[in-house]
This record gives structure tokens, C-alpha cells and sequence, in this order.
């Protein structure tokens, strides 16, 4: 959404309504990350050769964060395209770690924020699994490497 308010801020008023229709269409038709991709640069190359060269670069700037949530399961891919889940799992996290102000180690703060974005997840968006949407995600989770304990700092 936050990048959809900074494309429409790049164009003038007459070209809102047209631009926003163009890009919800293309995330809800994509059946793959390649394909939204496809479609995204077609509608970059459309806002360029329209003179809107901003919103153009707008777009293309980090274009797969904007696709990420096509690797998912079709069902949750509108809740998830979003940033209201994260800002408001990470709005949660701030909430709870703020009242234990120092944690006795690594281990405790990342448990706890764990648990926290599970419940939010799980629960509050009400997001349901089928076992084959849980087999396509750990494989999803399997394929793409773990970072390191070095990378992770506590809070």
C-alpha cells in the first residue's frame, strides 16, 4: 500500500484512477512471481513512455519486495501483500518487549518476539493452513538458507 500512495503521489490526478486499476490487476491476476514481474515492468514501461519517468522509477525501485507475497498460497496473498500485518506485528512486539526493557539474553527476546508474531499471525488474521499449503511453505523455507547466529543482535 505504502508503495501504491508513493506511485499515485508521482501522477497527476487524471492518471490516478487508471494507474491504480492497472496495478491491483496485475498482483491479483499473477499466478507467479515471473508473471507479476512481467506485468509490473510492462506497467513501468507504460509510465515511462508516458513521460512519467518518477512514478516509473518509483515502481521499479525494489520491485521483487513488492512481488514477495506471490510465492505464497493464492488464498492468504491479499492479506499479505499488505504491510498492515507486519506494522501491526511489529507495533505488537514494541508493545510487549517495552514493559520488560532488558532481556537476560538472546534466546529470551527472540522467543518472545517469535510468540508474538506467531499469535498475530495465526491467530488475529486468522490465517488457516491446509497441509499442502504447510508442505509448500517448509519447502519454501528449505530452499532459501538460514542466516547465520553472528547476523542476529539482541535488542
Amino acid at each position: 500500500m505504502h508503495r501504491l500512495r508513493n506511485l499515485l503521489a508521482k501522477l497527476p490526478e487524471a492518471e490516478r484512477d487508471r494507474v491504480r486499476a492497472a496495478y491491483w490487476k496485475i498482483l491479483d491476476e499473477a499466478t507467479s512471481i515471473q508473471d507479476g514481474e512481467q506485468g509490473m515492468r510492462a506497467l513501468i514501461g507504460k509510465l515511462t513512455d508516458s513521460g512519467y519517468h518518477a512514478a516509473a522509477a518509483c515502481l521499479a525501485d525494489d520491485l521483487p519486495a513488492l512481488l514477495v507475497h506471490l510465492k505464497y498460497p493464492l488464498r492468504h496473498r491479499r492479506k499479505w501483500r499488505s504491510t498492515n500485518l507486519l506494522e501491526r506485528s511489529l507495533g505488537e512486539v514494541r508493545r510487549r518487549t517495552k514493559v520488560i526493557g532488558r532481556f537476560p539474553g538472546e534466546t529470551s527476546c527472540l522467543s518472545l518476539c517469535w510468540a508474538v508474531l506467531d499469535l498475530i499471525i495465526t491467530q488475529s488474521t486468522r490465517v488457516v493452513f491446509t497441509d499442502l499449503e504447510r508442505q509448500a511453505l517448509r519447502h519454501l523455507a528449505d530452499s532459501h538458507p538460514t542466516p547465520s547466529a553472528e547476523g542476529v543482535v539482541a535488542a
